[in-house]
């Protein structure tokens, strides 16, 4: 493994020694032409596991979808435009290479399944973390979404052009979706069926009760305009108090977090860098003892997380 990470480091060198002596005037095009079809075969076999039933598995876990349209928004701003399918295989071949790269530093087999482990085990977590990330940008945004459509419904403008109007003055997640609103009703889409496509996508508070006051705005004509005052001033209350309670609690979830994952991180660690802990865990005692710790900290987190939902 030595051997073959020092033969690639030489070849590198040599590559960018002879790039930069200038010797030749075919070697730059030559590397242009190398980089050309290493990138149109790389794209190649990403549309073709992009295609593949395994690919489809990975988008059905939970989680797998979400970091997938993320990673494909992120590829098609930089001009690459992958789709879902795309964009998890890459995340795969990611972490495999990865994995390949720490076990030729670390002179250990065992980096790649942990690399590729730390990504079934990552992805969800990220997902849980961007939804969490959407869900307070929604909850923050509300607020300014009730005074926009107090102000337009009041001024007596239609639902479709308070929508726009909220679409176009209204940041963000919640601005697209009230933009996406108003395209609907522009098309042709019935107001409730629209009003519940909304409800449907704003993971926030008020978002129920925004949409039924708007199917009631646009049946009896009335602008509701306290109404929608009043539920701005509740919304940031609920926005202030689970900040506090966000505040409140954070050293008690760092603890937490630290204190079940440390343990598992230091045994993929000591796993993947040193010989003798690998002995040792390849013998039936280590095993055991390793499983038992494992159900242990299992049965804490189930238990912590019991106590947190009968607190919250």
């Amino acid at each position: 493994m030595e051997a073959v990470l020092l033969l690639a480091v030489a070849a590198s060198s040599a590559a960018l020694a002879r790039s930069l002596t200038g010797r030749g005037d075919a070697a730059p095009l030559a590397a242009e032409r190398a980089a050309r079809s290493a990138l149109r075969r790389a794209s190649e076999l990403l549309r073709a596991l992009g295609a593949s039933r395994a690919a489809s598995a990975l988008l059905a876990l939970p989680g797998w979808r979400e970091c997938a349209r993320w990673a494909a928004s992120r590829t098609g701003a930089a001009g690459a435009g992958l789709d879902e399918g795309e964009a998890a295989s890459a995340l795969v071949l990611a972490a495999v290479g990865a994995g390949i790269l720490a076990s030729a530093l670390f002179g250990s087999w065992l980096m790649l399944p942990v690399c590729v482990a730390g990504l079934l085990a990552g992805v969800p977590l990220a997902a849980s973390r961007r939804a969490e990330a959407l869900r307070r940008e929604a909850a923050k945004a509300m607020p300014a979404v009730f005074r926009t459509l107090a102000v337009a419904i009041g001024a007596g403008m239609t639902l479709v052009q308070a929508a726009e109007y909220a679409g176009a003055h209204v940041s963000g997640a919640v601005g697209e979706a009230f933009a996406r609103l108003g395209l609907r009703l522009r098309c042709g889409m019935s107001t409730e069926e629209a009003l519940a496509a909304l409800s449907r996508e704003l993971e926030a508070p008020g978002a129920g009760l925004l949409s039924t006051a708007l199917v009631i705005s646009h049946r009896t004509g009335s602008p509701l305009r306290g109404l929608f005052q009043r539920s701005a001033v509740l919304v940031e209350r609920q926005g202030e108090f689970e900040r506090l309670l966000a505040v409140k609690t954070a050293q008690v979830r760092m603890s937490v977090r630290v204190v079940c994952l440390l343990p598992a991180v230091m045994v993929c660690l000591l796993a993947a860098i040193s010989p003798d802990f690998q002995e040792g865990l390849c013998t039936p005692a280590g095993t055991g003892c390793v499983l038992v710790a494992a159900a242990l900290d299992a049965t804490a987190v189930a238990i912590i997380r019991r106590l947190v939902g009968k607190v919250l």
